[in-house]
């Protein structure tokens, strides 16, 4: 049984492959140069038949055609059996290329394939607009032009649309993958193909598990950019709807084998949030914190995915059956019978009390669930995903405040009852946590673990610090050393002088090994039967060719991943840089204010996003699967490129992915990424209003507590998230604790400082007009964005034009006299003038120029 719900898995996979394939060959059935006679004489067997008696849905041939051309590779998931008996209703030729025939055609696994198929599109196959072939005869040619429109240009938007289209390509993380309304040439699915085909050699594998898990990371590879159907709008890929139909078919299967209540909805949506994720990586002391901040972050993402694996592993469940896995939260999709929801229940209380065990109450993962039935998924009887994610997500968040409600009685004195000891008990020095009892220390600046003896815990020259938190920096340093990660459900013997990590002591092991070790311990990982993946984190130089050669193990699984900031400036050791070296980078700007800029960014609304963003009618699972990939895409992924392009040497990632960002920088450089991300962001999103980010510049000296310098950028963060005027909600970014609309005031007021910095860099306007107009600005008792102090206005004509008067440069005297008119000039109808332009603003004009100068006067300052 557990070798058919495999096969089933696979055959799900590739029950459309036959759509990239046919896009990659000219001509119709008869004249294709890739079909087989064998596989073009088979029309009556796999395709079904129209209105007018033609066969339809001449795709299922070349997904045969597949299956055919590497039956030897097949036939070793299946000792040696070759899998070209056609009249086999179980073979996997048949299961990939039978799923358009009339159900009692089919096997019972062929029958789950449709249904799941149906499923995933979310589209009632009765109608006839559903069953319409997108590649009929008549049309032979012009289905393989059209290309995917983006997702994003349609989230909530009413009305038509489609004019974003996706480049044919592989995986990348660069500009090239972003959405365009004009192209120079025709897709190329050939080259993508020859491509696609010429790494599925590589995968080698005799176990269905493994082969398909690797299968499903060259297909994310490949077929994110392909349409999975180019009727009405082609907005969701090959690869979101293969991947949803296999975890839909894997559900029908268990709760077709398993389920005793049929009053049970078959599918269960599993949520999760981890909270306290921002306390926890920056609740460290400044000593050391860049060399701590890096391996902290990253440790989250490890420990994210080491609960989604411990969940897939007891659920036995693919990876498939993740809808999405970024950020500190997830979705799972998995059966609703009464045997997974009482493992469910038992593993998410081993998953909670693993976490309060090593974590105490700084960490909380919020696991809950939802059923969803199959009206919902079609969007009929009243029922959709919206209401299924908007009652997930309330059952999730109700959660979130009863935290570790199941261990309160259990574990009474551990939440009641004073746990820190005090006075001079032994604590860690880098987040100040007391040691627990038998716990050690150990010396954070050594590279391997060393203990301390209690001679050494008294030196002041030594930084005594607890295990994870000597591993998370060890983490750190490894993101760049090592080409990839290698996952283990059980720890890999003789691999100990190999530096890993167990999060929350889950029993899933992740190891960072350098090539030297891969080629020392290849031998070993041969034998890993298929419970070992190795993960390429983000492709080195932009190339994600994960299938390693050199690597043995036929069954491991291979793919890739994304994490923001796996890259970062380092020191002519190759350690991280500190602060203080963040800022000394560049010695030609040596005489620049010495301030690190601490640069917090999210997506706005993204909760309502995720619950309303998809009309009904278009909510479908892979449509939801399809938005999750694109948010993880730009965060984790291409926000390395811009980064790589935008600050490099004085800047690092501390954390990036889901929908939110941490970055460290020299200030200057901090806000031109912050630009740079809301600007490709914004066009990565085809423009949709629907998306937007705010976010918060905090500037605070290298020496300031990183904890301190988190809670003043997340205070700025909120500030641009309250931003509202007129139409203009959120979508702001706050500076000097002034939130500024990314659609109308930043811009402006960017250039008007650059324009005082000019002037006063070349001396033609004096400094003194940065200290005039900061002083009026005090002295204008401003609330409400409304002067106060009428004397204001008298007082500032009278300094400005007196200040122009003496300008002998023209172009100061003007920068002046436009000043002096604006702060003087009546508001009217919610708009004023600034910088000569008219403004929707809520700001008064003095609130704006006195930005402009208080951030000129940043900019020119030699002071440290």
């Amino acid at each position: 049984m557990k070798n058919e719900r495999d096969k089933l898995y696979l055959a799900a996979l590739l029950h459309d492959i036959g759509k990239f394939y046919q896009r990659a060959d000219t001509g119709n059935v008869q004249t294709s140069r890739f079909l087989s006679s064998e596989i073009k004489n088979s029309e009556s067997i796999f395709c079904s038949k129209g209105q007018n008696s033609k066969y339809t849905h001449k795709h299922v041939l070349w997904s045969a055609q597949f299956i055919y051309d590497h039956r030897q590779v097949f036939a070793n998931l299946t000792n040696g059996h070759q899998l070209t008996d056609l009249s086999n209703k179980d073979e996997l030729l048949n299961l990939v290329a039978s799923h358009h025939l009339q159900e009692d055609q089919l096997s019972e696994l062929g029958r789950l394939i449709k249904k799941a198929d149906h499923l995933s599109s979310g589209m009632d196959r009765n109608t006839p607009e559903a069953l319409k072939d997108d590649q009929a005869e008549t049309s032979w040619e012009s289905f393989k032009k059209i290309r995917m429109t983006s997702i994003l240009e349609g989230i909530g938007v009413k009305g038509k649309t489609g004019n974003y289209h996706q480049p044919i390509l592989p995986m990348c993380i660069d500009k090239t993958m972003f959405a365009s309304t004009a192209f120079e040439k025709e897709p190329d699915y050939t080259l993508l193909w020859n491509k696609f085909v010429s790494e599925f050699k590589f995968i080698q594998s005799n176990t269905y598990h493994a082969f398909s898990e690797t299968l499903l990371n060259l297909m994310y590879k490949y077929t994110t950019c392909i349409p999975a159907s180019t009727v009405n709008l082609p907005d969701v890929s090959l690869y979101d709807h293969a991947k949803t139909t296999a975890a839909i078919a894997v559900c029908l299967y268990d709760y077709s084998k398993q389920n005793t209540n049929s009053d049970l909805d078959p599918f269960r949506l599993i949520g999760a949030d981890i909270s306290g994720i921002q306390k926890y990586i920056y609740q460290i002391i400044n000593k050391g914190a860049s060399k701590n901040l890096k391996g902290r972050s990253f440790y989250i993402k490890l420990l994210s995915d080491a609960i989604v694996r411990t969940l897939l592993k007891e659920l036995d469940l693919f990876q498939a059956n993740i809808i999405y896995n970024s950020g500190g939260g997830f979705f799972i999709l998995s059966a609703n019978t009464e045997s997974v929801n009482r493992t469910l229940l038992s593993v998410v209380q081993k998953i909670e009390s693993q976490i309060f065990l090593t974590h105490q109450t700084s960490l909380y993962v919020a696991i809950d669930s939802v059923p969803v039935s199959e009206d919902a998924l079609m969007c009929r009887n009243d029922k959709n995903l919206e209401q299924v994610w908007s009652e997930l997500f309330e059952k999730r968040d109700e959660k979130k405040q009863m935290r570790y409600a199941t261990l309160l009685k259990a574990r009474y004195n551990s939440f009641f009852e004073p746990q820190n000891k005090g006075g001079n008990s032994r604590i860690d020095s880098i987040t100040g946590e007391e040691l627990a009892e038998g716990e050690s220390l150990y010396d954070f600046e050594q590279d391997k673990l060393h203990k301390l003896s209690d001679n050494l815990l008294n030196r002041s020259d030594i930084i005594a610090v607890k295990e994870i938190t000597h591993k998370q920096k060890q983490l750190g340093r490894m993101l760049r050393e090592s080409p990839f990660m290698i996952v283990s459900e059980n720890k890999l013997s003789n691999w100990e002088h190999i530096f890993h990590i167990e999060p929350a002591k889950l029993g899933i092991y992740y190891y960072f090994p350098i090539e030297v070790d891969i080629i020392e311990k290849e031998n070993q990982l041969s034998h890993s039967a298929a419970k070992v993946s190795v993960i390429t984190l983000n492709g080195k130089d932009n190339n994600f060719d994960f299938l390693w050669k050199s690597i043995k193990g036929i069954n491991n699984i291979y793919g890739f991943d994304f994490y923001g900031g796996n890259d970062f400036p380092r020191d002519k050791h190759g350690d991280v840089l500190t602060f203080e070296d963040l800022l000394d980078t560049n010695k030609s700007t040596n005489s620049e204010i010495k301030r690190l800029g601490i640069l917090r960014m999210d997506v706005d609304n993204l909760g309502k996003i995720f619950q309303s963003g998809i009309s009904s009618e278009r909510a479908t699972l892979s449509r939801y699967a399809a938005l999750s990939r694109s948010f993880d895409w730009f965060f984790s992924g291409y926000l390395n490129t811009i980064w790589k392009q935008t600050a490099p040497s004085t800047s690092m990632i501390i954390y990036s992915g889901g929908d939110d960002l941490f970055i460290v920088g020299k200030w200057t450089h901090s806000l031109m990424l912050a630009k740079q991300i809301q600007k490709d962001f914004k066009e990565y999103t085809c423009g949709n209003p629907a998306f937007s980010l705010s976010g918060g510049v905090a500037l605070v000296t290298s020496k300031f507590p990183i904890m301190k310098a988190a809670e003043l950028s997340a205070q700025s963060e909120l500030a641009a998230k309250c931003y509202r005027h007129q139409n203009n909600h959120k979508n702001a970014i706050t500076f000097l604790s002034i939130p500024l609309s990314w659609n109308s005031e930043f811009a402006v007021v960017e250039n008007i400082k650059n324009e005082i910095l000019s002037l006063v860099t070349s001396s033609k306007l004096p400094k003194s007009f940065l200290s005039k107009i900061t002083t009026h600005a005090l002295n204008a008792d401003i609330k409400d964005h409304q002067i106060k102090n009428l004397k204001t206005y008298w007082m500032a004509t009278y300094d400005l034009s007196r200040m122009a008067n003496d300008i002998k440069n023209k172009e100061a005297d003007i920068l002046i006299r436009m000043c002096q008119k604006e702060i003087c000039a009546i508001r009217y109808d919610e708009k004023v003038f600034f910088g000569n332009k008219e403004l929707a603003t809520p700001y008064h004009p003095l609130e704006l120029w006195n930005l402009a100068c208080r951030w000129a006067e940043l900019e020119s300052r030699t002071t440290i």
